[in-house]
Formats: C-alpha cells, sequence, structure tokens
C-alpha cells in the first residue's frame, strides 16, 4: 500500500463530518452493510496491506456509492469514492489467484464482489470477480470502513438492476 494511502487511513477525512460514511463492524449482521456498501469497489492491488504486528488487513477500495442509488437513473448522476477499510484482529491472511504487486510492475485493480464472514470458524472471505479471493482468520470481527474525500461523479453504475415492466 503506498505511504499516501498509510498515511490518509490514520488521518481525518478531508469532508465535513456530515457527509462522510464512517462505520464499525464488530456484529455478524453488521457484515452485511458492510458487504453491500463495498460490492463493486475496484481495489488495487498497490493498495492492499497486511500488517501482521498490528494484525491489521487494510486496503483502499474506490466505492460505488449504493446508498445514493434507489433506481436507475437517464441523468447518469452516480458518485464513487475513495474508502479505507481496516479489518481488525487478524491471526492470518491466504489468498487464492490475487496477484500480489510489485515495485516495477504496473497495478491490477480487483472489483469486490461481496465479503462474506463464517462466525463459527471466525473467517471473513473477500471475494473479488475473476475467481480471486482473501480469506482472513480473525481472533474477533472488527471491521472500520470510512470514506477518505469528496464522492465524485460518474456515469458508470454496476449492473445489478432487473428491467421490469412493472412500476
Amino acid at each position: 500500500m503506498s505511504e499516501y494511502f498509510l498515511e490518509k487511513l490514520k488521518t481525518r477525512p478531508i469532508i465535513s463530518g456530515d457527509k462522510v460514511l464512517s462505520l464499525r463492524c464488530e456484529k455478524d449482521q453488521d457484515i452485511k452493510v458492510i458487504s453491500s456498501l463495498l460490492q463493486d469497489s475496484l481495489v488495487s492491488n498497490a493498495d492492499i496491506y497486511f500488517e501482521r504486528t498490528q494484525k491489521t488487513f487494510a486496503f483502499i477500495a474506490n466505492r460505488f456509492c449504493w446508498e445514493r442509488v434507489s433506481r436507475k437513473k437517464t441523468d447518469f448522476s452516480y458518485y464513487r469514492v475513495l474508502s479505507g477499510v481496516n479489518i481488525q484482529n487478524v491471526i492470518s491472511v491466504k489468498q487464492k489467484n490475487l496477484i500480489q504487486k510489485k515495485n516495477n510492475e504496473t497495478a491490477l485493480f480487483y472489483n469486490l464482489l461481496t465479503i462474506e464472514y463464517d462466525s463459527v470458524s471466525n473467517e471473513i472471505t473477500l471475494i473479488f470477480s475473476q475467481g480471486i479471493s482473501v480469506k482472513l482468520s480473525i481472533s474477533k470481527l472488527n471491521i472500520f470502513i470510512r470514506d477518505l474525500n469528496e464522492p465524485y461523479p460518474t456515469q458508470q453504475i454496476p449492473e445489478h438492476f432487473v428491467e421490469s415492466s412493472e412500476v
């Protein structure tokens, strides 16, 4: 993870308090909220970081603002925002098909599809497109998500809407 984003995770957001999304997930049912907010986020392999000594797994997500969408709009007024995600109490990390960025390589971007939590085994799984996943073994559920800057407009919306003739 770049030093720039590591510092952003430690500092206050650069947006006003009434506009910033800031959530903590400590219960099983909170995972669904966090997962829905992060669905279709773009995550760079340059911005994924596991700090073993602090038992923290962190990443920056270019998050689609699903909380601002109630239906598909014709004016294309959608938003994305950079969000910091910090998963604490991480004992170990296992990955499948994730290519870790090396110094001179071009960064790759992964589409985060969902986050699952198995309370029996105490494991969080980040599921990305193209068969990529990251499994985190944790001692206690504690995830923090915070927007890092102002949402910016986009005309692109992930396709989850089902067209219906019913109104």
